[in-house]
């Protein structure tokens, strides 16, 4: 038996709970791809962006420390999936919409490692 080691984390999806998922991660300085559409107006990455920011502010904090945000790469779905090769875990977080997940769940699997663990967050 082989131990498995988790050096990079990919997050898809930068709402409250996929942010805060990123931010745990990092406590345990484990760095983290975090992932969402990209923005409309603005830099591609603004949505991720503006959620790892946002992580410094919250009461209570989600992060250990405020400088664990360093950790955390903004990303999209439309450029930045290849990153996806180099995680060895990816948490699927976005929200409940079907239509979404069907639409995301065709995208990425090409750029997933056979080895890689997917954990898919169902909110009820």
């Amino acid at each position: 038996m082989s131990n498995f080691m988790v050096r990079k984390v990919a997050v898809l999806g930068a709402g409250v709970m996929g942010a805060q998922i990123a931010a745990h991660c990092t406590n345990a300085r484990v760095p983290v791809v975090l992932f969402d559409l990209p923005a409309k107006e603005g830099p591609p990455n603004g949505i991720a962006s503006k959620a790892i920011q946002g992580l410094t502010k919250l009461k209570p904090a989600p992060l250990g420390l405020a400088q664990n945000a360093q950790y955390i790469q903004a990303a999209n779905y439309e450029e930045h999936l290849a990153l996806l090769a180099e995680c060895d875990v990816i948490i699927e977080a976005i929200a409940e919409r079907m239509d979404w997940k069907h639409d995301l769940y065709k995208k990425w699997p090409p750029h997933i490692r056979a080895d890689a663990i997917l954990l898919p967050i169902l909110r009820v």
